[in-house]
């Protein structure tokens, strides 16, 4: 059950995580791809749908402001005011994903030097640089994939992109290029009068 993420399009689906919140076990997921398969057998015939005015209006739907509970809760979990007083320049390529709409209104309320330099959402993902197979992959890892943000490091102190459900990043520096996903934590612990660890956190080869 590949999830949209970072894979090409046409390989996108549903994911399912079970209620402890972790990947599910190979037995769950094989229930589930025989039923789906079941069904599309059936050509769908087991399946109840419902208009989606009548869904909008049913007692059992309620409306939730995710984006306000989650952009208000962010103060408590960053240091807000450093990165407004650091005056270092920040991007961020959302990717057409899951949280284009949020970074903005980050931005906004928290006064950030925060610039979302791609706000397109596109179902095909035609705006990406092509992987290095040639396919269209959002993985915001790869130097291929995100060319467009790389070849913006000298505009940006730090610039970032995630994957479409926005649980994968890649980040951009102005010093190195693109860091490596397993070092850049490194480089935000790593004592400020260290000049080693960020060099040691560019992925070889990369732009």
């Amino acid at each position: 059950m590949p999830a949209p993420s970072h894979n090409p399009p046409e390989d996108g689906g549903f994911k399912y995580n079970p209620p402890h919140g972790g990947p599910a076990d190979t037995h769950i997921t094989q229930w589930i791809q025989e039923q789906a398969n079941a069904l599309l057998t059936d050509d769908l015939r087991g399946v109840q749908r419902i208009p989606f005015e009548r869904a909008h209006r049913a007692s059992t739907t309620h409306r939730h402001d995710y984006m306000n509970a989650y952009i208000g809760d962010l103060a408590h979990v960053v240091d807000v005011e450093l990165l407004r007083s650091a005056h270092i320049k920040l991007g961020v390529d959302p990717l057409g994903g899951a949280g284009v709409h949020y970074w903005g209104i980050i931005s906004d309320r928290y006064k950030l030097p925060l610039v979302v330099v791609n706000e397109a959402v596109d179902p095909t993902f035609r705006f990406m640089t092509l992987d290095w197979d040639g396919k269209i992959r959002m993985d915001c890892s790869s130097p291929y994939a995100i060319q467009r943000l790389i070849r913006l490091k000298d505009r940006f102190d730090v610039a970032w992109a995630c994957d479409t459900d926005h649980d994968r990043h890649g980040i951009v520096s102005g010093s190195c290029g693109l860091l490596n996903p397993n070092h850049f934590l490194a480089v935000a612990i790593s004592p400020p009068s260290s000049t080693l660890a960020p060099r040691a956190a560019c992925t070889p080869g990369h732009p």
